[in-house]
């Protein structure tokens, strides 16, 4: 029994397809997968020996992109070495950090005591290179992957299609605060959709990755066209499209698998429909949210969409005692959701009042730092108090962070007393 105040919004073409979902666990069926793809030794770049000042070079860097590889990106240049660590734009964190173990390992494999070589796995790829090469365009190391199935009719119109939407998300890739240089979207071919992402490598000026991306659209034409599905890899940017969608969503922490994807495949059709055509969109279930933009907003709290819901019945004795115990659960929830290993941003637990038990969930957005979450979790706390307060049972939701109390274990596992 909820009395609530509600948000929506939309869109096609986005930035990071904040599919911010409402909440964590990474049982992401869109990418779990981290395929080899390809690699190069850069055979004329010649070999370091062992226990040269280039290995010891190497070592330390490798070190630091390891601490740095849960932000999905690193970097190091200068004259006599560069490394580049890039993974895709929706595998950071404990995804990214395992790509780059399992590329770093694949490398010393395939190219050992190469100075320059280049690994591309289907979430991440790991360069390194004798000579400084920050912020330029490779036009050399660069190949094509297309589905075996071809687009048996009208193929003029398809080609347009997807040129039409690889040139859309490179223009959303490189303007506004679009830090990034990544974006996700999708365009309408006759009956199906055509999911594309576009990527360049960080180090690379916009006006660079436009041109990056103009060259290899040109250049690998043929291995692209006709194709139901096809990516142009690189080092310095990449492009793909699929009939399939490809990127990540989140989900619930207790929802993964099936559940996960049944809530998103009801999510999008639900957004379609009560929101059509609008740019920005963001639609709440309980076991998911899913959320589009048409700005760059990877990692900054939304303040303005967020609503509470509360039982109709309240607690009728002591209520201040209630207040100060929930008070304490989400606070404690919130501390365990940002410290040690949890990279979920997600946490739930319960605790005594009285003869009953309080049970008791939070979870942010996982583009949000630690800090950003305890922030926007604090925020809705404050905010929302005469919604929660008293109550038998209440949730506050929002784009970026979420929590939830009740007198019933709602979570599918709820394993943690505070």
């Amino acid at each position: 029994m909820y009395s609530s105040s509600s948000v929506s919004k939309r869109l096609i073409l986005i930035y990071v397809l904040a599919i911010q979902l409402l909440l964590i666990n990474s049982e992401l069926s869109l990418n779990t997968t981290n395929d080899y793809l390809n690699h190069t030794c850069l055979v004329s770049q010649g070999k370091y020996k062992t226990g040269s000042e280039y290995e010891k070079l190497i070592k330390h860097i490798m070190k630091m992109f390891y601490i740095n590889s849960i932000r999905g990106y690193d970097l190091f240049g200068d004259s006599t070495f560069t490394a580049v660590l890039q993974c895709r734009g929706d595998s950071y964190g404990t995804k990214c950090r395992d790509c780059f173990v399992t590329a770093l390992a694949a490398l010393r494999r395939r190219c050992p005591w190469y100075k320059g070589r280049i690994i591309w796995y289907d979430q991440c790829l790991l360069s390194m290179d004798s000579k400084y090469s920050v912020g330029q365009i490779d036009y050399d190391n660069n190949f094509c992957m297309s589905n075996a199935k071809k687009v048996v009719e009208d193929r003029s119109e398809y080609i347009k299609v997807w040129n039409i939407l690889v040139d859309d998300l490179t223009e959303l890739a490189i303007t506004g605060d679009n830090s990034t240089l990544y974006s996700v979207g999708e365009k309408r071919y006759k009956g199906d959709m055509v999911y594309g992402m576009v990527q360049c490598a960080k180090d690379l000026s916009r006006k660079a990755c436009q041109e990056c991306l103009w060259y290899n659209s040109f250049h690998f034409q043929d291995c692209v066209n006709y194709f139901r599905g096809a990516r142009v890899v690189g080092r310095s940017c990449t492009f793909r499209f699929e009939f399939y969608p490809f990127i990540a969503k989140q989900c619930r922490g207790d929802s993964y698998g099936p559940k996960c994807r049944d809530c998103f495949v009801t999510a999008l059709a639900a957004l379609r429909r009560r929101c059509p055509w609008y740019k920005g969109k963001i639609i709440w279930y309980d076991q998911c949210l899913l959320s589009m933009d048409s700005k760059y907003s990877v990692g900054q709290i939304d303040y303005d969409n967020n609503f509470c819901m509360s039982n109709a019945k309240k607690v009728v004795e002591d209520g201040v005692t209630f207040i100060q115990v929930w008070n304490i659960l989400i606070g404690d929830l919130t501390k365990l959701a940002t410290t040690g290993d949890n990279y979920t941003l997600y946490s739930v637990g319960e605790k005594r009042y009285k003869g009953d038990m309080i049970y008791g969930m939070v979870q942010c957005a996982v583009d949000l730092s630690r800090k950003a979450c305890q922030e926007c979790v604090l925020y809705n706390r404050f905010h929302f108090q005469v919604c929660v307060n008293d109550m038998r049972g209440a949730r506050v939701v929002g784009r970026s962070c979420t929590f939830r109390l009740e007198f019933y274990p709602f979570i599918a596992k709820q394993v943690r007393n505070i």
